[in-house]
């Protein structure tokens, strides 16, 4: 008997499926930060659960990896003199940000303004990871619409549904509503889900080629998100924190991993240095980027609510957060910026 009988026939197919593909900076590095970073996430959860001290985990978090995160949209927005002449007024925006918290405190609004921020903090990450499909999407020139729709509201539904979930379970009290909006949004995700998996399966009976990548983010985020915010509701509203430093580990690696290889390719040409600026300087090295980062969020965030304990600082500082999130939403689309297609090697 031949071996080609003997040879399982599906396995060349499947690996034919997957050897093309192509990522976003190579298939070492997605995997490592883009991918593999979700383990970070799962790590954290067990520390927590294992009784390794919140507040430890927390400043871990801001300190060393989140708060560089967000003060490090600066080296691509307010130090690019370029960048500040196409955002022109967007860039002022920071000023009345920062007074939408305290207000809302003064209002006696305090608890709504920080459900508030959190909320839009959870779906800001939830964008990250959308947009990371639909790079590895323009990667492998996938440009089905309504499968780029099915993978856009799959992955929103899997970042949105937990979270709201963990809102109607500590806001309202427990009783026969709280119980029907449970079931029913599980009902609703799991609905969804199988229609998602079902799809894979039929994309991949039919012999079409599969982004690898993709799958695998999938694979590794959905879960995380219903078991951080499934462990942080037996916290309460505060137990928010919990779910954040899973969620914001993943996220903030990520979202570094690709600034640096953004700002490496755009600020290291000859002429960056005149026709960007002081951004051009922080891209000679990794190190001269998160020094600047980590030191904006130390001397912007950390230093003022340690030495003016005021009550409303907290909810001001709050804008600097809601600035990268805002900033973010329009620095990322490819579409149309041809300088930011190139830096991403697209």
């Amino acid at each position: 008997m031949s071996t080609s009988v003997l040879s399982p026939p599906f396995v060349p197919a499947a690996a034919e499926r997957f050897s093309g593909t192509r990522w976003i900076i190579s298939r070492r590095d997605d995997l490592i930060w883009f991918v593999g970073t979700a383990l970070v996430g799962y790590l954290a959860l067990a520390l927590l659960s294992a009784g390794v001290s919140l507040s430890l985990l927390a400043t871990v978090w801001l300190l060393g990896v989140d708060g560089p995160h967000v003060t490090g949209t600066v080296t691509r927005t307010y130090f690019d003199k370029q960048e500040r002449h196409r955002l022109g007024w967007l860039l002022w925006t920071l000023v009345p940000l920062l007074f939408i918290g305290p207000l809302a405190v003064n209002l006696g609004q305090g608890a709504l303004f920080f459900l508030f921020a959190v909320c839009w903090q959870h779906y800001h990450i939830t964008k990250q990871h959308v947009g990371f499909v639909m790079l590895w999407k323009a990667k492998n020139k996938e440009r089905d619409a309504a499968e780029m729709r099915l993978d856009r509201w799959f992955l929103l539904a899997s970042g949105v549904i937990p979270l709201g979930l963990f809102v109607v379970k500590t806001r309202l009290p427990a009783g026969t509503v709280v119980n029907a909006l449970t079931t029913a949004a599980i009902m609703v995700f799991a609905i969804f889900a199988a229609i998602y998996v079902a799809y894979q399966i039929r994309k991949w009976r039919a012999a079409k080629p599969m982004n690898l990548p993709k799958l695998l983010l999938l694979a590794g985020l959905v879960p995380l998100q219903w078991l951080a915010f499934g462990y942080a509701a037996r916290f309460g509203p505060d137990g928010i924190m919990r779910a954040g430093i899973a969620l914001g580990l993943f996220h903030s690696l990520q979202y570094h991993r690709l600034m640096w290889f953004h700002n490496k390719n755009r600020y290291q040409t000859p002429d960056a240095r005149a026709k960007h600026g002081f951004a051009a300087v922080l891209a000679q090295r990794f190190g001269y980027y998160f020094a600047m980062a980590a030191g904006l969020y130390l001397v912007a965030d950390i230093l003022p609510q340690t030495i003016f304990p005021w009550q409303w600082l907290p909810a001001s500082l709050w804008g600097i957060a809601f600035m990268h999130y805002l900033l973010d939403s329009k620095i990322w689309r490819v579409r149309g910026d041809k300088e930011l297609a190139a830096a991403l090697h697209l």
